[in-house]
């Protein structure tokens, strides 16, 4: 975890987390590259993943748990099951109105 980084409550294993990222209280990140300007919302869950610049990832969004799901997003997913998300991407777009 880098200086700069905020992790408010929130779960951070085996990953590298850059300045300006924040990990939001309840969320779970393991095994993951997060790059500058990541906001993690509360309940979301990220494994095996590299979330690149300024992606808000959801309250109660998963990434890495279910490789249907995020190929059906549009994630790149790699052979290895790493899932990737490109910089700037709207993740609020897969979340059900209302959430």
């Amino acid at each position: 975890v880098c200086q700069g980084a905020i992790v408010s409550g929130g779960q951070v294993y085996r990953s590298i987390v850059s300045p300006g990222v924040r990990v939001n209280s309840f969320a779970l990140v393991e095994d993951s590259i997060l790059f500058d300007g990541v906001d993690v919302g509360r309940h979301a869950r990220i494994r095996r993943a590299i979330i690149d610049k300024d992606v808000k990832v959801p309250a109660g969004f998963d990434i890495g748990w279910n490789r249907q799901a995020d190929l059906a997003r549009g994630l790149t997913v790699t052979e290895d099951g790493l899932t990737v998300v490109a910089k700037g991407e709207d993740l609020e777009r897969y979340m059900p109105h209302g959430w």
